[in-house]
């Protein structure tokens, strides 16, 4: 994806100097020849150069937990004992090219459905814990 959208591919208002450019004209000769987005354009294009296959497998939620015998717990005056883990979003395997292959779109537009805007990736999470009962 980096490749496609190298300079002299994309639209640019920025001259070699980095200054704005705000004539038409030389907006025009700078870019001439571009394949990607221009602010000429009157309605959203939606291009192939963009579209990934999203497919994923995602392990969202785990528990595993144990609950240790009555007989080791009698003699500490224990009636029952858990032990367990739980993580969340422990691994997403995909080979999509973004943060997370559940897009999410800061528009609600039908135009828009499964657009990626970049949202932060979801977090992983881990939670170790003991049920205990005397």
């Amino acid at each position: 994806m980096i490749t496609t959208m190298e300079a002299g591919k994309r639209w640019t208002n920025l001259s070699p100097t980095g200054e704005i450019v705000n004539d038409a004209a030389e907006l025009a000769r700078m870019n001439e020849g571009t394949t990607m987005w221009s602010p000429f354009i009157k309605k959203s294009v939606f291009h192939s150069w963009a579209v990934e296959d999203g497919s994923f497998l995602r392990l969202n939620t785990l528990t595993i937990g144990y609950t240790l015998p009555k007989a080791w717990l009698q003699k500490a005056h224990i009636s029952n004992l858990r032990l367990y883990f739980t993580g969340s979003n422990l691994f997403c395997w995909t080979s999509y090219s973004g943060f997370d292959p559940e897009v999410d779109t800061r528009r609600n537009d039908r135009v828009t459905p499964g657009v990626d805007y970049s949202a932060y990736p979801k977090s992983r999470q881990y939670v170790f814990g003991l049920n205990l009962s005397f």
